[in-house]
Order: structure tokens, then sequence, then C-alpha cells
């Protein structure tokens, strides 16, 4: 416009400041606490998962004191007889008289499908140990005869102390022989069963 008026703005002192946003401050110290503590759990997670993953894979921890070994011996001389760790809870073995010396096999076969309440049980009439779940059969040294376990059964180390207690060392086990090597299995006694009988309690209960 021709006739507009000129009117002059004071020059006043500017200053920058950095702007924080939306939200909390920074250096607020919820926020602070809050980003320590967020990575704090998740490592605490990955170690807790990490516990449990490894846990699962190992073959458990400690021995047990089954009992004296003329007892013990005499006990599973007919037949075998189940023993656990803890009671009613993996691991557990089958422990039995082969060749003359106390054997302790893992109850459960290499394969998910044979693990926990769905484990490895004994056939009394063929003296083979068999999963109903796979169809799996073992022999009583525990060399696969036949089914998809990729291997036999796990073998835990059994100890005679100075005092005479046989123990089942649950930390020391041994992988299964591959499947179709080495010699061949035992014979079947008898008939194979059609339902294995499986029940979790241990069966050995000595006093």
């Amino acid at each position: 416009f021709t006739g507009g008026r000129r009117v002059d703005v004071p020059d006043r002192p500017r200053e920058l400041v950095a702007t924080r946003g939306p939200g909390a401050s920074p250096m607020d110290p919820r926020v602070r606490l809050l980003r320590g503590a967020v990575p704090a759990l998740f490592v605490a997670a990955l170690v807790l998962v990490g516990a449990v993953f490894f846990r699962a894979l190992g073959s458990g921890t400690g021995d047990l004191a089954v009992g004296h070994e003329t007892a013990v011996t005499a006990a599973v001389a007919e037949r075998p007889q189940r023993v656990c760790l803890v009671e009613d809870a993996a691991p557990c073995a089958w422990l039995s008289v082969v060749d003359g010396r106390l054997l302790a096999l893992s109850t459960s076969g290499s394969i998910p499908a044979e693990h926990g309440r769905q484990g490895v049980g004994w056939c009394p009439s063929s003296g083979y140990y068999g999963s109903n779940t796979t169809g799996s059969r073992y022999d009583p040294k525990g060399r696969l005869v036949t089914g998809p376990a990729s291997r036999g059964l796990d073998r835990y180390a059994v100890q005679v102390d100075d005092e005479g207690l046989v123990r089942v060392v649950f930390s020391d086990r041994t992988a299964g022989p591959p499947a179709r090597r080495g010699p061949a299995p035992t014979a079947p006694a008898g008939a194979d069963c059609e339902t294995i009988p499986f029940d979790w309690a241990p069966d050995l209960v000595l006093d």
C-alpha cells in the first residue's frame, strides 16, 4: 500500500534453547531408572531361558544311593526295577543285572515322544524295553532292536562305594549305541507286549 506507515520493530536479543519434545525429560530419575531396568530384565530373562534349556538337555545332577549291593542285586535279579533321582520325576533309570553286572538304563528314549510320562517301559514276556507311543524296542542291554529311535538307551554310571552302597550317578550318562551298529541284539525271551505297562512311581524300594 502506498499510503502505509512503516513501524519499526525493536531489535530484542534472542537465545536458542534445546527442545525436549513431548513426554518426560530424559534426565527425569524415573526415566533413567526405566532405561536401566529394561536391559537388566532382558538379560535376566535370557539367563533364565538358558538355564531351563540346559537343564532340560542335561542328564540330571547328583547321584542316588539305592541300597546295599547284595540287596539291590537280589531285588533286580528277576526283573529290572525303576529308580528315580527325585520321587516321581525324571531322571529315572531301569536298574538290572546283565552279565553279572548292575546296569542302569535311562527310562527315556532318544526321541521326544519317548520322554517323561511317555517313557520306555519293560515288557515281562519278551524281556525287552519299549515305548508304547513309538513302537521302539530295546534288548536287555539297551540296544535298539526296532523302531524309529536313532540309538539305544542311554546308560547311567553305577558305582559301589566303600560301605557297599550302590549309587546311580545321574550326572554321568553315556549315550546309547547307534542303531544297527555293533553286536546283534539279544533275542527276546518270549512274545512282545501289545501294551507295555508303565508306572511312573519308582519300582525299587529298599528298607
